[in-house]
Formats: structure tokens, sequence, C-alpha cells
């Protein structure tokens, strides 16, 4: 799984592999296999915990599961999602409500500037996609929102497609890079500031016209009236 490989039109990223991750040298339908079977083991222990789980701990549970999530389903047909992972409709809606929760949390009693300056921070990614939470959000509900109408429609229910929106509005906020910023590169990461923002730029307006393409989140926008922010 590279979606940045993808965005970047071949161009590899070294990534880290996480503690989720499957071993390579596996064929690959065996290797997809053990990686699903996996994923669907760590989401039963997540709906149904052997002790009470704080928030932090059953953030801290989705989040590990994401990069797996990718890695299974980034390059089988979309699907195999409704018919090989039977709580896909349970998991999109948790990671939809993530999403929410952790855009929300960067905008509430903010400037519009700084709002937009942390959901960016938060949704690009970092020194690789594993690590880095937000991109791995966007990720996983892109992949989803490419999936079945019903995936949609809870995201949808969920509000996400509104809250993309919001964060698009936001946007608009942000402060202009020097070009001394935008091509500063540190030595631990492999992408420069204006890299991480023109991978953000795709993978955000992809995820949107996945979703756009569906009549309810249209429904859902029109209801809300966030349309409107765009052109006001």
């Amino acid at each position: 799984m590279n979606i940045v490989r993808k965005l970047r039109g071949g161009i590899s990223n070294s990534s880290n592999t996480s503690s989720n991750d499957i071993p390579d040298t596996l064929p690959g339908s065996s290797h997809t296999q053990l990686g699903l079977m996996h994923l669907k083991k760590l989401f039963s222990e997540y709906t149904h915990p052997i002790h009470p789980l704080s928030d932090i701990e059953r953030d801290d549970k989705l989040y590990n599961m994401l990069p797996l999530f990718c890695k299974v389903f980034g390059s089988s047909p979309t699907c195999d999602m409704n018919e090989k992972f039977w709580d896909i409709l349970a998991f999109c809606h948790q990671v939809s409500l993530l999403m929410v929760s952790e855009i929300r949390k960067r905008a509430s009693n903010q400037s519009t500037e700084a709002a937009s300056c942390a959901i960016a921070k938060f949704l690009e990614i970092e020194n690789c996609e594993e690590s880095s939470n937000g991109w791995m959000l966007l990720s996983t509900l892109n992949l989803l929102a490419a999936g079945d109408a019903t995936l949609v429609q809870v995201m949808s229910e969920v509000s996400v497609p509104s809250t993309l929106v919001k964060c698009l509005y936001l946007f608009f906020d942000l402060p202009e890079m020097s070009e001394l910023e935008a091509n500063s590169k540190d030595s631990n990461s492999d992408f420069t500031p204006k890299e991480r923002r023109i991978l953000l730029q795709k993978i955000f307006v992809q995820l949107l016209v996945r979703l756009c393409s569906h009549k309810v989140p249209a429904e859902e926008l029109a209801r809300k009236d966030d349309l409107t922010l765009l052109f006001s």
C-alpha cells in the first residue's frame, strides 16, 4: 500500500512499516487474506473490548487499523470491501465520526487562519504514510468513498461531506508560503512543505469528487447550505 506513490505518479516513498503490517514476502493473495483476517480481528477487539476503553484508547486502536485497511483494500476491487469485510459499514461509521471529531476539535474557538493551519497540518502527510494520522484518515475515507453507495450514505449521515466543504472554505485562509519555506527539506522527511500541500490538495479533491458524484452527499450539502460558504 502506497497511496503517495499513486498520487505522485510513480515516485516512490520510503515509508516505515507499521506494527500491523504483514511481511511483504508472502504471495499477494496470501498476504491480502492474512491482512484481512488481522483487520477483522482488530476491529472485533475494538467493537467488543475485554475491558472498557477510554476515548483516547479507542481512537488509537482505530488509527492503528487504518494503514492495514489501506494495505488490504488499496489495490483490490472496490466491491471487495463489502463482500469480504462484513463489518465495513460499522468501520466506515467509526472512521467518519473520527474525522468529523478531529476537524471540529481543530476548528473550534479559532480564527479562520489558525483553524486552517491546524487542519492542514493534521491532514498533511508527515515523514511516512503510516505515522500520519490525518493523512491515513483521508486515505481511508477516499477508499471508502470509491466503494458501495451504502458507504457514502454512512459518511453523509455523519456529515463528512459538509465537514470537508467547511475545510475547503477554511483553506482559502491558509497563509502563503515563502519560496524558501515551500522548498525546504528536513533530513528526516521525504517531502518539502510544498509537496505535502500538493499531495493534500490531490487527495482532498479526489475524495470530494467521489462523494459529490453521489446523490446523498449533494443533498446533505444543499440541506445544510454549506456550499454557500464557498461563494460568499
